[in-house]
């Protein structure tokens, strides 16, 4: 099967829909040039692409590693539709890990590839999955950035391996483990992700602070306690939750969270704090007490995006039963993303999925 398949609508030329980031808040659906399947890589069918908020991001006042015109989504799966020696087949479900790291470098040889000198991104500085087709380079393919979806496991299910890894490279840098009491400020996709994954690494103890009275209803499932932070007094509900030690994890699944002395009172003697959400510029930059860390030995870590054997990892867990699937609460055409784009920037519900490109 090769690209002269796709559909021809212009004397000869090949086309497909795509959504395409001009700018800042100018995002149409038209028809582009159809990808080209790189050489030694493979052109992907695009089957599931979940809308994430750092293309909320993006599509508002752009992000660091974007680049315009753009065809944003990096939580992506679909079917191999043509390949060059990729050594997979065509017809293959495949989910792939959007970041395309050189492999040599120094963050790549410590096995940090999220962090590589030379990273590009699908779906940031390279087209990504709001189309009917991707081009996934030979460097994905050489580096183990195209996972089989195993057998069971569906493309929506699939495409949300990607921040669910991001999760995993969070608590990995935190050392979420067993016996932890864990705090999650934000209860959307991420910060629900983070309480299943919690329980999963042995923690005893999983709360969640959330604003948002439809999201706390869905946290409750997930988490030992829901507190609404504008309403309820969070330091006394948390230190009565945990035997007055105060949390071992705070993990910040919310952009609006400022890191504070009111965030460290919270926080166990050796605490850690994780910045997994990137925070506003009137947010990012804090006064702190110093010599609080100094002397109940509190940490801050910070997390961005994720390598690709915690990518793998995300989709092991999948497969294995963790239920991503209750995340999902609107699905639409790619000819209805901004529908899509507006369950998620309203936070109407959790988890939008693109699952239609015809």
């Amino acid at each position: 099967m090769n690209c002269g398949e796709l559909y021809n609508n212009n004397g000869g030329n090949f086309f497909m829909i795509a959504a395409v980031l001009e700018a800042p808040r100018r995002m149409d659906l038209r028809e582009v040039e159809d990808p080209v399947c790189p050489e030694g890589g493979l052109l992907m069918k695009v089957e599931a692409s979940s809308i994430c908020s750092t293309d909320i991001k993006m599509y508002e006042r752009g992000q660091r590693d974007l680049v315009y015109p753009r065809i944003l989504g990096h939580e992506i799966s679909g079917v191999v539709f043509e390949e060059d020696g990729a050594g997979l087949q065509v017809g293959d479900r495949v989910q792939i890990y959007p970041g395309v790291y050189c492999g040599s470098c120094p963050y790549c040889r410590r096995k940090t590839e999220n962090l590589c000198e030379g990273i590009r991104i699908i779906g940031f500085n390279l087209d990504g999955g709001f189309a009917e087709y991707l081009s996934v380079p030979e460097q994905s393919v050489k580096n183990g950035s195209v996972n089989p979806i195993p057998d069971g496991l569906d493309f929506e299910e699939a495409a949300l391996a990607e921040p669910l890894g991001c999760c995993i490279n969070s608590q990995e840098m935190a050392r979420v483990q067993d016996g932890d009491s864990v705090l999650i400020f934000g209860a959307g996709p991420a910060g629900l992700l983070h309480a299943m994954l919690a329980r999963l690494r042995g923690a005893s103890v999983v709360a969640a602070a959330e604003t948002l009275d439809s999201r706390a209803r869905l946290a409750r499932s997930s988490a030992d306690l829901v507190v609404n932070p504008d309403r309820d007094d969070l330091f006394y509900l948390g230190m009565d939750l945990t035997g007055g030690r105060g949390f071992d994890v705070i993990i910040l699944a919310s952009r609006d969270v400022p890191v504070a002395s009111e965030l460290f009172s919270l926080l166990a003697p050796r605490g850690r704090i994780s910045l997994f959400s990137g925070l506003p510029p009137d947010l990012a930059s804090a006064s702190l007490d110093f010599n609080r860390l100094h002397y109940r030995e509190h940490m801050i870590v910070g997390s961005y995006g994720c390598t690709p054997a915690q990518n793998r990892k995300a989709l092991e867990l999948i497969s294995g039963g963790m239920d991503v699937r209750r995340l999902i609460t609107e699905r639409v055409s790619l000819r209805k993303i901004w529908r899509g784009m507006e369950h998620a920037r309203g936070r109407r519900g959790l988890k939008a999925v693109v699952t239609d490109f015809g």
